[in-house]
């Protein structure tokens, strides 16, 4: 998960993975973001909206989580 209140201009174009559950994880890159969605350029020019609880950064190729209880 990432939260969209943490995000700076310096994480535009960092690598993010897309995992919903029961869908395919995808790599994209962080393009924007408002209070309800993170934008996510996976093949074209243009970001998707996506959840903040299905997409996690990407770090050196390692997915990181937030660990929840």
């Amino acid at each position: 998960m990432i939260e969209p209140s943490k995000l700076t201009d310096k994480d535009i174009g960092r690598n993010v993975i897309y995992h919903r559950e029961f869908c395919n994880r995808q790599v994209g890159q962080l393009s924007s973001w408002n209070d309800r969605y993170i934008f996510v350029r996976f093949k074209g020019p243009n970001g998707e909206a996506c959840e903040p609880a299905d997409i996690s950064l990407e770090i050196s190729g390692v997915m990181i989580r937030e660990h929840r209880e």
